[in-house]
């Protein structure tokens, strides 16, 4: 499983991650832009709570809903405020993840049940993430 979208800005805990909110802004096609929205919303939500967090761009900004809700497609796993930054900043995402999102129309592969069965390994990787491994982020 991969992480996409856990950008160092976004919070303290993820400081040393590897990702910049800075090096994928303004970078997504806007032909494929629908389509991308489209997946990241119509995913699977892992943990969802309500809370409302600040965009890491302009904090004068909230977003409400549980930006920091997680959700997968069973093979990438994202927070909820992804699709946010997606819309508003044209954020762009790895090549990988992308060609998954073409290849799929847009929609999302796996029913949620599917999804939810792998909540050991969603959580294992994210849990990695933090402990210092990075094999779970991808090259833009």
């Amino acid at each position: 499983m991969y992480l996409v979208g856990f950008f160092k800005e976004i919070e303290p805990g993820f400081s040393d991650f590897p990702d910049s909110i800075y090096d994928f802004k303004n970078k997504l096609d806007p032909d494929i832009k629908p389509m991308v929205l489209n997946y990241l919303t119509q995913s699977t939500g892992i943990f969802d709570w309500l809370e409302t967090v600040r965009d890491c761009l302009n904090r004068e900004k909230v977003i409400a809903g549980g930006g920091s809700c997680i959700w997968s497609d069973g093979e990438w796993i994202f927070r909820e405020d992804l699709a946010y930054y997606v819309k508003e900043y044209d954020v762009g995402l790895p090549s990988k993840f992308i060609d998954k999102i073409i290849n799929n129309h847009g929609i999302p592969p796996l029913s949620d049940e599917t999804v939810r069965m792998d909540l050991d390994e969603i959580m294992g990787t994210i849990n990695r993430a933090y402990d210092g491994d990075r094999d779970m982020f991808v090259e833009p």
